[in-house]
């Protein structure tokens, strides 16, 4: 039996949407585990620009989230 991953199983349309990156992003407590959490996804979907375009947009409001210590919303 194998198992998928949420990210396998998620979508294509969803995949190109800030708000589901974002959902994800905000797991990171620390600009150290947002890193890692961007260079992963990066590296998965590296040949979707609308993909890296989303994981982008994402990054840079989570990373605004932590610097500021409150949710940004939209």
């Amino acid at each position: 039996m194998v198992s998928k991953k949420q990210e396998d199983i998620a979508e294509p349309q969803d995949l190109e949407s800030k708000d589901m990156w974002l959902r994800k992003f905000r797991m990171a407590k620390t600009q150290q585990t947002l890193t890692l959490m961007v260079e992963r996804a990066i590296d998965q979907y590296h040949q979707k620009p609308s993909v890296l375009g989303a994981i982008y947009l994402a990054e840079c409001q989570r990373e605004r989230e932590l610097e500021t210590g409150m949710l940004l919303n939209r």
